[in-house]
């Protein structure tokens, strides 16, 4: 799992909530960070994320979602805007705008799984 926000302090907090969500559903997973779409782009060329969390601000945020179109189904994005229009039209599977709280964090994740097993099922 990657954390993508320009602001480093939120993302080691996004980071620790994403594990401590994810310890107790008893799921192991790898979580790190990123800046910026560039830096996201060049992690996932090395190997394929099971999820990004996206979490910039304004419409950076909504650029890397555009430019991440590939990882669509695999995202969970966070914004300061009300981008909820566009998270639907471009396939997010989970957007919420800020501040991210422990409650949204384990409902995006959950949301993710299910989805994510349901589509191991089709």
């Amino acid at each position: 799992m990657i954390v993508c926000d320009g602001d480093g302090a939120e993302r080691e907090q996004l980071m620790d909530l994403a594990r401590q969500c994810l310890e107790e559903k008893e799921v192991e997973a790898e979580v790190t960070g990123c800046a910026d779409w560039p830096e996201l782009d060049g992690m996932v060329k090395r190997a394929l994320p099971d999820a990004v969390i996206v979490a910039q601000d304004s419409v950076e945020g909504l650029n890397t979602i555009t430019s991440a179109r590939l990882l669509s189904r695999k995202i969970i994005w966070f914004s300061d805007l009300d981008f909820g229009v566009q998270a639907y039209r471009l396939c997010v599977p989970f957007f919420c705008k800020k501040p991210v709280t422990r409650y949204k964090m384990e409902q995006a994740l959950t949301r993710f799984m299910e989805l994510s097993q349901g589509a191991g099922k089709a």
